[in-house]
């Protein structure tokens, strides 16, 4: 489920069985040196959301990227996010990112960080098969979490 009217309809119908949240965090990098690769990262971590919300549709709702800086304090971000997303009643809130400052505050925090494979230079077939890679290493997170 995406984040939008037609699925927001049946998310409040169906709460109990759509028990997850996906969270993708971007950066954003206005610097000559971190433009390409911020928005590299960016397409790489959007599309990997992507087939995260295809693989499992029914549970889960990929929310619209959430955009930052590297100046902002992402503690601050996360307890925002945690915060507002518990009023909603999900029992699982992951955020997805190739941001590698985000993994020190833990896998605890279901903050799943991925490193970013750059995907403009593939074609079709090679960009599914890189990110359904992807996806088979999260799916065991996914899965341990979901057990507890």
């Amino acid at each position: 489920m995406h984040w939008n009217g037609k699925d927001s309809t049946v998310f409040q119908a169906q709460k109990e069985y759509i028990d997850t949240a996906v969270i993708p965090l971007i950066q954003i990098d206005g610097s000559d040196e971190g433009f390409r690769f911020a928005a590299s990262a960016a397409e790489f971590t959007l599309s990997l959301a992507n087939v995260i919300e295809n693989q499992f549709k029914g549970r889960i709702v990929l929310f619209p990227s959430f955009s930052y800086t590297k100046s902002q304090d992402k503690q601050t971000i996360f307890e925002t996010w945690q915060e507002e997303l518990n009023k909603a009643s999900f029992k699982h809130i992951f955020y997805v990112t190739s941001d590698r400052d985000w993994s020190t505050m833990g896998e605890e925090q279901n903050i799943i960080w991925i490193p970013s494979i750059p995907l403009d230079s593939m074609d079709q077939k090679m960009r599914n098969s890189v990110l359904e890679d992807q996806l088979r290493q999260l799916i065991p997170i996914f899965a341990k979490i979901w057990a507890n």
